[in-house]
């Protein structure tokens, strides 16, 4: 059986998640979370029992919640059952939001399922209880917040709305800066096409971009950051561009970081006004003490501190990794969302403190959720829409986001905006701004 001064920790942090700070100390009085009416307080006017996911199966494969799910006023509910009613005066809830919330929030399910990893090693969308239910479109930790308020107010208590409002958050991830790093990358692309490494079309284009006549395809940054700059001011937060610093895997980047090339980028991002953030390697994400040294490797390149992160292959891969993150000074997170289907992988679509569940405490780290990126959608090994689909299921996400007054995370590398007839990118990072300038009062 958990200790209790643990499940007090976990009750704690959820209602924190669901009310957050500024209605948590206020509120916490008036809620219990108690399997009996006698161990309630005087001031209690809502109840909401327990299911029994904190108990002598927590951690085993039997405390998961089993499909099909029911549903409480139209949200998908992971534990207990969908009753309400009045009980010596108090709004009891049957309904153990508490137990669903954490499940989602904490990554319970991975916890749990060690043994469900990719071929990198992270836990796959496709394979998550969200998506084998059919929510992983709905933020419905967000919906649980709402109808925990809804309830209070039936309860008779006073309840503010959360004071935040739609939000646009665009990220960049830089895993390769140039597609021809060298300078004499022109006879390198010779020999290539002699040995029948590389296509002849490569010689001409090297050269002339050796000349200076034309721009890398890869460097697309003035690019992406005219585009970030159509978005409405009051809806778009600091875009931020993460940076590898490290990783000598077949996966990790391209690019020395002390080069001239990556100290240029980072000057020009950095000036103007965006956020810069370590790009944690896929090595990095294997080994995670190897953090520290990338991250002390890109303060030394800047000339400031960093404290933002988002893990290379969104491969933050065990929970428990995040400890060495905390250690190496990182308290900001952009790596929680599915590599192989968008969607809310937290089932929030706004920042969150994230909490341990093997030792049942908070990290210290704050995660914002993302939401989609570029090759989630278009990638045959994994969405494989093709533009139409992707605006339409963007959208979805989008006016999710909207309804709940969230943060809208994206993702989109430098490397996405080349012009080739088969990469709809370029075109579609515009229309999806549009999109998300678009007042949806209008709709």
């Amino acid at each position: 059986m958990l200790e209790q001064n643990k499940i007090d920790t976990c009750l704690d942090y959820t209602l924190k998640v669901l009310l957050g700070d500024e209605n948590n100390d206020v509120l916490r009085k008036y809620i219990s979370y108690s399997a009996s009416e006698l161990q309630t307080e005087n001031t209690v006017r809502l109840r909401i029992v327990p299911s029994g996911f904190f108990g002598e199966d927590y951690g085993k494969p039997s405390s998961l919640p089993r499909l099909p799910l029911e549903e409480i006023e139209g949200t998908p509910l992971l534990y207990g059952t969908p009753q309400i009613r009045y009980e010596d005066g108090r709004l009891c809830i049957y309904a153990d939001i508490i137990a669903s919330t954490y499940f989602l929030v904490t990554r319970y399910e991975e916890m749990v399922r060690r043994d469900i990893r990719d071929e990198h090693g992270r836990f796959p969308g496709t394979k998550s209880l969200p998506c084998r239910a059919g929510f992983i479109h709905r933020p419905i930790v967000d919906e649980y917040a709402a109808l925990l308020r809804k309830w209070l107010r039936e309860a008779g208590v006073d309840v503010s709305e959360p004071k935040r409002h739609f939000s646009i958050l665009p990220t960049h991830d830089v895993d390769t800066l140039r597609k021809y790093r060298h300078a004499f990358q022109p006879l390198r692309s010779i020999l290539g096409a002699m040995l029948g490494r590389r296509p002849l079309r490569n010689i001409p284009e090297s050269l002339v971009i050796a000349l200076g006549f034309k721009k890398d395809p890869l460097d697309t940054f003035a690019q992406i950051m005219a585009i970030d700059a159509t978005c409405d001011i009051e809806l778009v937060q600091p875009t931020t561009y993460f940076f590898m610093a490290g990783g000598r895997s077949r996966f990790d980047g391209l690019y020395d970081i002390h080069s001239k090339v990556a100290k240029n980028t980072i000057k020009l991002v950095h000036e103007s006004g965006a956020e810069i953030g370590l790009h944690t390697s896929y090595e990095a994400g294997i080994r995670p003490e190897l953090i520290a040294e990338e991250k002390a490797t890109l303060e030394e390149v800047c000339g400031f501190p960093i404290h933002r992160n988002r893990h290379h292959y969104l491969s933050w891969r065990e929970i428990e990794h995040g400890w060495a993150m905390l250690k190496a000074g990182i308290t900001w997170d952009s790596s929680l969302g599915y590599a192989d289907v968008a969607g809310f992988r937290l089932g929030v679509c706004r920042a969150i403190p994230m909490f341990d569940p093997v030792q049942m405490r908070p990290f210290g780290i704050k995660e914002h959720p993302l939401i989609v990126m570029d090759c989630t959608l278009s990638n045959d090994n994994y969405m494989n829409l093709n533009e139409e689909e992707a605006f339409s299921y963007c959208q979805k996400l989008i006016n999710q986001a909207r309804k709940h007054d969230g943060e809208f995370v994206m993702l989109w590398h430098n490397t996405m905006f080349v012009p080739e007839q088969s990469n709809y990118h370029p075109r579609f990072y515009q229309k999806l701004f549009d999109e998300l300038n678009y007042d949806g009062e209008k709709k």
